[in-house]
């Protein structure tokens, strides 16, 4: 049976998914927007260095990722990664980290995993997948169930529009703000896209995703946009 790994896309440059393959890991890269690592069918895990830990704590980053991360999938780890005696290095408040590390384990049920390096993260990482692929009877197929929960339908409608190609938080409350409803901007033409977001490129791109016809079987790459205008 092969072993899947689905990593965010930006965990590339970490050179962990390159140690997986090497370990006869199949690796896909996708843009995750929950966790950095999928090893199973609900089952994340956020990696985070020990100065990125810190960090999140004192920045207050750390208490949201985890709260969408545990309420996106039914099991998440967060794999701290290197040297913990570092923590009494970067800050005298130590004990703030130890607290929040207790906290989001009693309240959110997360699970916690040290690595020495990014050596052992990636074998950590191939012994979780293996466990929870291997030693499923059902084998089932890994789902990107990293949909965060939301407070009000102004997040959803944000996200929705967030999704589309190249487009982040600030660029989708633009096109939020110029056309008021998700449904004007898919009636909205090229010029008047452009003018929202200022890149005649991506007015293009999100123009030509809304318009395409689905398919299930027709390459539709191969069109160019005069197809749809």
């Amino acid at each position: 049976m092969m072993i899947r790994i689905y990593a965010d896309d930006r965990e590339e440059a970490s050179g962990i998914p390159s140690i997986l393959r090497s370990l006869g890991i199949t690796v896909f890269l996708r843009q995750l927007s929950v966790g950095d690592y999928i090893v199973g069918d609900n089952i994340a895990v956020e990696r985070k260095s020990v100065i990125d830990l810190v960090n999140s704590i004192f920045d207050k980053r750390f208490f949201d990722q985890i709260g969408r991360l545990t309420s996106s999938y039914d099991i998440s780890f967060l794999l701290i990664e290197g040297n913990l005696n570092r923590i009494y290095k970067i800050t005298n408040n130590w004990k703030a980290v130890n607290s929040a590390l207790i906290s989001v384990m009693t309240i959110q049920n997360l699970r916690v995993i040290y690595s020495i390096d990014k050596q052992e993260s990636a074998e950590i990482l191939k012994k979780l997948a293996e466990k929870f692929q291997l030693n499923d009877n059902k084998k089932k197929s890994i789902s990107l169930h990293d949909k965060p929960k939301f407070e009000n339908i102004k997040e959803e409608q944000e996200y929705i529009v967030e999704s589309f190609p190249q487009i982040g938080e600030i660029l989708a409350k633009k096109l939020l703000e110029k056309f008021g409803t998700i449904k004007n901007i898919c009636n909205a033409n090229i010029s008047d896209i452009e003018k929202a977001i200022g890149s005649r490129k991506k007015a293009e791109e999100i123009y030509k995703i809304i318009n395409t016809p689905y398919s299930s079987s027709e390459n539709n790459s191969k069109k160019s946009l005069l197809d749809f205008i």
